[in-house]
């Protein structure tokens, strides 16, 4: 029996040249077209002259218009703790920024299928497909809250350490979260409880 395997070409957000501008560390800013790669922190920058390269050491902002989503985008590069009293520098996204900062980090994951079916960016206007017995690779995010205090806390999804982040306003927030069916596996939901404790 032959099964014949069909392969899709799909085009992710990391994979296309965004219009945008550059800050290195020294204060420089580049304008140009830019590309970045999170699994390998590093960001393309063609100036229309020269194809640069940058890393999270050697630069502190950049932004982008992204196409696909029709919005502009923010990334820093900010020192992240990896082990006890080790930091390094780490590509982030911010998507709110405030007294409690929401910022996020892509990957790009395959996942079999077995059907055909549209799969979705977050951000809501890329489909793609997979055939049978085939996989399909899809966008998946890293939520981290910044707080005030400078430090980078991972959120793996749990309500109790939200609630941490937000115990000044711990009542407030369990009834926003009971009254708006909020799940804080979504990344809408968690910006909209994001945005209200900012907001309080």
């Amino acid at each position: 029996m032959f099964i014949s395997s069909i392969s899709y070409s799909q085009k992710f957000p990391s994979d296309i040249w965004h219009e945008g501008m550059l800050i290195t560390n020294n204060g420089d800013t580049v304008k140009g077209n830019l590309k970045y790669d999170f699994e390998l922190q590093s960001i393309q920058l063609d100036d229309g002259n020269t194809l640069k390269a940058f890393n999270v050491n050697n630069l502190f902002f950049f932004e982008i218009y992204d196409e696909t989503i029709r919005d502009y985008r923010q990334f820093y590069s900010l020192l992240y703790e990896v082990g006890y009293n080790y930091n390094v520098p780490v590509l982030f996204e911010m998507m709110i920024e405030g007294k409690l900062s929401l910022m996020l980090r892509e990957r790009i994951v395959a996942e079999t299928t077995q059907s055909y079916f549209p799969s979705y960016y977050a951000y809501g206007i890329m489909p793609s497909f997979s055939n049978n017995y085939g996989y399909v690779n899809k966008v998946k995010y890293d939520y981290f809250f910044l707080t005030q205090d400078g430090k980078i806390h991972r959120f793996k999804g749990k309500k109790k350490d939200l609630y941490s982040l937000m115990q000044d306003k711990y009542d407030e927030i369990k009834k926003y979260v009971s009254d708006n069916r909020i799940n804080l596996k979504k990344m809408s939901d968690l910006a909209r409880i994001v945005n209200y404790y900012n907001r309080i």
